[in-house]
């Protein structure tokens, strides 16, 4: 979706997964997951660009989570993604920074965080979640939900879903107990992207763009990388601008 539909979806998070078009067959799926071929950052790009065929736009951003134990897709795919994408977002496969997260977790940030890759030490195949009600914690173990990390919570404050804080981002400054966006005073201007405007119910979404719920004003593209004021000028009305 990410490399064929980058006009609709602004970014993605691959987990345990393969390349885009390493493979085209039920063979060529196994051969990839257990021996994927060794291609340029450059050739795994052009493979990506070829899912979408003149498109000029921004490229998706994009998360990889990986075991380092996963016998099932080898961790040798998350290397490949890494410069699939690195090279579609057109940032080196150089890491711009290494964090250490809990459950044996390194995150490595490539470009302005255009690409992150998260392995998990130990972690087989599965997605790697952290029961509990901790606000770092989300999910139950189980068949291929695998007790580690909450992959899910650090996804959503990656894309900007959240208003608490990404761990792995020692610059954020926001509070990791941070419930999310609270809601505004009337009158208030808020600043948000237009997928929070929209999750929130200041606005919402029509034919991949944006309105204000209200006044109907145009906001541009639904996503989380156009950020627009808003400001409610009656209770559930809401206007572009403060």
């Amino acid at each position: 979706m990410l490399a064929t539909y980058p006009d609709l979806f602004a970014g993605g998070s691959v987990v345990a997964g393969l390349p885009y078009h390493c493979a085209t067959s039920m063979v060529d799926a196994f051969g990839c997951m257990n021996n994927p071929p060794h291609k340029t950052p450059q050739q795994w790009g052009d493979l990506a660009r070829a899912g979408h065929p003149g498109y000029t736009g921004p490229a998706p951003r994009v998360a990889i989570w990986h075991g380092t134990a996963d016998s099932t897709v080898v961790p040798a795919n998350a290397t490949e993604l890494v410069d699939q994408f690195t090279d579609l977002a057109g940032v080196s496969t150089t890491p711009t920074g290494t964090t250490s997260l809990p459950a044996g977790t390194t995150r490595t940030s490539y470009g302005d965080d255009a690409v992150v890759r998260y392995s998990v030490q130990g972690m087989g195949h599965g997605t790697p979640v952290a029961p509990g009600t901790g606000p770092v914690q989300c999910g139950q173990a189980g068949a291929y939900m695998l007790d580690t990390i909450c992959s899910a919570r650090h996804d959503a404050a990656f894309f900007g879903l959240t208003d608490a804080v990404d761990p792995g981002d020692p610059t954020d400054p926001g509070d990791p107990g941070d419930p999310g966006d609270p809601e505004p005073e009337p009158g208030e201007c808020v600043t948000a992207s237009n997928y929070a405007h929209t999750t929130a119910g200041r606005a919402y979404q029509s034919g991949g763009m944006t309105y204000a719920t209200g006044s109907g004003d145009a906001l541009g593209l639904w996503n989380m990388y156009v950020t627009t004021e808003l400001e409610e000028t009656s209770p559930g009305y809401w206007e572009l601008g403060c």
